[in-house]
């Protein structure tokens, strides 16, 4: 990268005891169209340092009232997050002294008496890594920004009010690795009988991920209407998104359709995890599982279908892998059987007290923000 001196006026701070030096240094930047400001001790450069932003300090070791190495252990606290790079002068080339500089802040040297063809080459040096530092903090601003908005977007694709479903009770929890990620879930009205569950789970983490999942978003809501078979809807998904992802990328999923006039679930899998049914009348767990291949990976593939009865106080959870593989510190998994446990100690709960409970559960064994998954569920009471 060049960096055009002609149209930069760069500010810099020399804080060195000597006047001849200050001088010297002086003389030679001011000819680079710099701006050069001097302090006499490390007590009064970081002062400077309160009133102004500067773009290079140069930093003398041996000073009185406050040294280099004490000006370099405070110069943090005072620029906060500004990179502000800095030479340190020394008198002599002794290896531990430059260590020690290197260690507190320091980003190269200088031997003293100054040489000025060297006194600006490493200044230009730093100069042009400032300078790049800026573009970059300029651009992962921007890109900051982009995510924030992206995050707001993903909030209106990832529902948070069900109440469209009249029956079963729908709960769900989203809670993305980074600002956005790649979980989904939804719930569709089929018929004035009949609702459809899903939950989905993007490979991958981040904007990639959310990209697919927003554009498979639409498939998935597209496709609910048309099908009363659950197997025959993710084959049409798959047939979908086979020719929209890319080589390696596929989507577990794992869907549920209520009939409210046969009081059963039918559910099919497509590589997702298992599907928890607590049955409340005799207080136990059914893994839900059926035979089928992840989404998008081939077109021959074919999709298994179940179905169970279903009663009042049992509650079915559809969540993602990032909730039952999340490891403690002995990198233990928290596993399904304790999700199980979770789900029965807790089902007296309704809504939201449940999924609370339930976070509250995997925080104790393992803190959410640790995690290195995203973690999505809904609950699903009937």
């Amino acid at each position: 990268m060049q960096i055009n001196y002609l149209s930069n006026t760069w500010s810099i701070l020399v804080v060195d005891d000597s006047r001849l030096n200050r001088a010297i240094i002086k003389k030679t930047l001011s000819e680079l169209n710099m701006t050069i400001d001097e302090a006499v001790d490390g007590v009064e450069g970081l002062e400077a340092l309160r009133r102004k932003t500067y773009d290079l300090v140069l930093v003398d070791i041996v000073m009185p009232k406050l040294d280099g190495f004490g000006f370099l252990a405070k110069f943090k606290e005072v620029i906060g997050d500004n990179f502000i790079p800095v030479i340190l002068m020394t008198g002599s080339d002794d290896l531990n002294s430059k260590i020690k500089g290197l260690r507190i802040g320091a980003d190269d040297f200088l031997i003293k008496p100054l040489n000025e063809k060297e006194l600006v080459a490493r200044v230009l040096s730093l100069l042009r890594l400032k300078s790049v530092n800026s573009e970059l903090y300029e651009k992962n601003q921007q890109i900051q920004q982009e995510l924030e908005v992206a995050k707001q977007i993903q909030k209106f694709i990832i529902p948070t009010d069900f109440s469209h479903i009249d029956y079963p009770k729908v709960t769900g929890t989203y809670l993305p690795i980074e600002d956005i990620g790649g979980d989904y879930f939804d719930c569709y009205k089929i018929s004035d009988t009949q609702s459809g569950m899903l939950i989905a789970d993007v490979t991958g983490h981040g904007i990639p991920a959310a990209l697919i999942m927003s554009m498979a978003k639409m498939i998935y809501s597209l496709y609910a209407g048309r099908f009363s078979s659950t197997s025959e809807y993710l084959t049409a998904i798959n047939q979908q998104m086979r020719g929209l992802l890319m080589s390696g990328q596929y989507i577990t999923s794992f869907y549920v359709i209520y009939d409210d006039e046969t009081g059963t679930i039918r559910f099919t899998n497509a590589g997702h995890s298992k599907a928890i049914y607590y049955r409340a009348a005799t207080d136990k767990i059914l893994a839900l599982d059926t035979f089928g291949f992840f989404v998008g990976i081939t077109d021959d593939v074919k999709y298994e279908e179940k179905s169970i009865s279903v009663h009042p106080g049992d509650r079915l959870l559809m969540y993602t892998d990032g909730l039952s593989e999340i490891k403690n510190e002995e990198r233990h998994e928290y596993g399904i059987n304790k999700l199980a446990s979770s789900i029965k100690k807790n089902n007296h709960l309704k809504g939201q007290d449940f999924t609370n409970a339930v976070l509250e559960d995997v925080n104790s064994f393992s803190a959410l923000e640790n995690r290195d998954d995203d973690v999505a569920f809904l609950s699903i009471e009937f």
